[in-house]
């Protein structure tokens, strides 16, 4: 995203009063501010493949003394030091320096770094927090809200009743401790055999072909719970579809990073300014810092939203101008948080809005994902293509040798949380929804001030089976209609 790094003196522009100073610093102080500059972006870039808290906080050091050199002032550092604040979870500080940089040499950086800061914004509002811990200091750091912005529109009973099916299926147990063996091993060769094609961010496994490696093998053993996941979301394929085939990738960070709520989508589509979504969007948890049965922080949420209609879902969808955001509903009517769990695979309708929840821990989490993509074999050309999504390379030995369906997956039951506080088994929990939704969080797109209850992003309640159910509906809440669950509003 930057055009002129510290480290290239070459490439800065002398137009900046940031750069002049550069320039005008002694050979030894611009010596030690390129050698501190260079070490703080190995640690960066070993933090990211390591995730030890370790190496960012050296990273962290570095970036900081380079700014120290340069008398506290130069935006390209700043920006770096931002980038690895949010890659580490640090949300608040991150978002202030990347904004800081930005604000003071626009002309320095490319329209990336403003996808970053939006990011970053967005990331900052999935964070829960206890309603007494929220401090205007992050309030401030995620606002930016026009004065045409939309107020909250509170989830109905219509609402409730039109997302009333589970919006998520989770299964358990999908493979054996091998498989999840093989797994592992092909999740860490992804990046490695990505990186052979430039523009690629996805792979590409056709129905049908023979697998390249353990991830395709895999695949095809998901099949039959994907048709299972479309029956149960009231979403099967239309007479004359037929499964085409699944983009996949494999995501690894830290659990305190999350991912801001979005929409899954063709991201070649989307650079031709074609809005083309998935059928069914999948997670396949591997990485869970415990043992096979140990529920993760972090948990992923899936949010009773679709992208609003006509030229509105479009400017959504594409990044397109306007400060309005729409959604349907413009407030969610239920949402499902689902825990990481080794060999866990939860699947939903590829249009629902969803994100992760950032989690105070720094367990690294792994997960694959695959977007399965259904349609007429005649429109096949409409699924992801290249150069964003390709062939992955053939493995030498891509499984050694899995079984039929080895396992007998299980299928996780969630936990309703409403104003009754129902359990699984439809027994009445003791324990108030204030109890059970102790947190607030306004999951990257809520307005300012308003947010809705939420579970604690760390390990669930006692008992849980690591899938909660939420459902927020409105009341009026001094003369606005706003969502809750046991009368929480921010003001």
């Amino acid at each position: 995203a930057i055009r002129s790094p510290l480290s290239s003196r070459a490439s800065i522009r002398g137009g900046s009063r940031f750069q002049v100073a550069l320039h005008a610093m002694s050979d030894d102080v611009a010596g030690a501010a390129s050698s501190a500059f260079g070490c703080a972006q190995e640690h960066h870039e070993r933090a990211l493949e390591s995730l030890d808290p370790a190496d960012f906080n050296a990273a962290l050091e570095g970036y900081e003394s380079v700014l120290k050199l340069m008398g506290g002032h130069h935006p390209a550092t700043q920006y770096y030091l931002g980038t690895c604040q949010l890659d580490f979870g640090h949300y608040v500080a991150g978002v202030r320096n990347i904004d800081a940089a930005l604000s003071a040499d626009p002309a320095n950086f490319e329209p990336s770094a403003w996808q970053r800061l939006n990011q970053g914004r967005s990331s900052l509002m999935m964070k829960v927090s206890k309603l007494v811990d929220i401090g205007d200091e992050e309030w401030e750091a995620a606002d930016e809200v026009a004065e045409d912005d939309v107020g909250l529109v509170g989830a109905t009973d219509a609402c409730l009743q039109a997302f009333a099916r589970p919006l998520v299926a989770v299964w358990d147990s999908v493979f054996t401790s091998e498989e999840l063996g093989d797994l592992d091993v092909a999740a860490a060769h992804f990046g490695r055999d990505l990186g052979r094609h430039v523009e690629a961010s996805t792979f590409w496994y056709h129905a049908g072909q023979a697998p390249r490696n353990a991830i395709e093998v895999a695949i095809a053993r998901l099949h039959p719970l994907f048709v299972l996941a479309l029956e149960g979301a009231a979403c099967p394929m239309k007479s004359g579809e037929r499964w085409l085939g699944c983009e996949y990738w494999v995501r690894v960070q830290t659990n305190r990073r999350g991912v801001a709520s979005h929409y899954d989508m063709d991201v070649g589509a989307k650079r031709r300014g074609i809005v083309s979504l998935p059928t069914l969007a999948s997670i396949l948890y591997l990485g869970s810092g415990g043992s096979a049965d140990a529920l993760s922080p972090g948990p992923t949420v899936i949010l009773s939203q679709r992208p609003g209609s006509g030229a509105k879902r479009r400017s959504i969808l594409l990044g397109g101008g306007g400060s309005v955001v729409t959604h349907a509903p413009a407030t969610p009517a239920a949402g499902e948080f689902v825990w990481p769990c080794r060999g866990r695979f939860a699947a939903f309708p590829g249009d629902l809005h969803h994100g992760v929840m950032p989690a105070d821990d720094d367990g690294r989490r792994v997960t694959v994902l695959v977007n399965w993509w259904c349609g007429e074999e005649s429109r096949a050309a409409s699924v992801p293509g290249p150069p964003s999504c390709v062939l992955a390379p053939q493995a030498e030995q891509p499984t050694k040798g899995w079984a039929g369906n080895a396992t007998d997956p299980v299928l996780v039951v969630p936990i309703s949380v409403n104003g009754s506080s129902k359990q699984a088994d439809g027994a009445t929990s003791e324990a108030a929804p204030s109890d059970l939704l102790p947190c607030h969080s306004r999951l990257g797109f809520l307005r300012a001030r308003a947010a809705l209850p939420v579970p604690d992003s760390g390990r669930p309640f006692e008992g849980s089976c690591g899938v909660i159910r939420v459902e927020w509906k409105a009341q009026h809440c001094d003369g606005q209609s706003r969502p809750s669950t046991g009368g929480c509003c921010i003001q």
